[in-house]
């Protein structure tokens, strides 16, 4: 299967390297698709963490409201694989994420993730407009 082409090439400007384990590989001897969606969660910690320190120890956090992963290719255990993460857009209380596997050395894709993000409350459970500190910091990192 290849990647479905789009119309422009997503810059990221953010990547973390995965180590894979051997309790990450399955019976059919590659790594697990459960596994795949940790490795996008440790990129998108990552991301934010990298951009806003402790940003989750206050009073507003992200929750994921919608994921979309598609797989293209294997990932052995002899790959050595990158997630790479952009913010892409904005909402008033929500963000989208795109997130890519690739193997390092050549950038082949080997699964990306689209992702729906919500602004909420900790305290009241209630979704909030993402603050404009954010949104700034996010468009400033990824050059916009």
């Amino acid at each position: 299967m290849t990647m479905p082409a789009t119309t422009e090439t997503p810059t990221f400007r953010h990547a973390v390297p995965i180590q894979i384990r051997f309790n990450d590989i399955d019976m059919m001897g590659h790594i697990n698709n459960a596994k795949i969606q940790e490795y996008f969660d440790i990129g998108r910690v990552h991301y934010f963490m990298n951009l806003f320190g402790e940003l989750f120890d206050g009073e507003l956090a992200l929750v994921i409201a919608s994921n979309k992963t598609d797989f293209y290719y294997p990932v052995l255990f002899a790959h050595s694989v990158e997630v790479r993460t952009t913010i892409y857009h904005f909402g008033n209380k929500s963000l989208k994420m795109l997130q890519q596997i690739c193997l390092v050395g050549d950038g082949s894709v080997v699964s990306s993730c689209d992702s729906v993000l919500v602004c909420f409350r900790k305290d009241t459970k209630e979704t909030v407009s993402i603050p404009a500190e954010w949104k700034d910091t996010v468009e400033k990192f990824e050059g916009r």
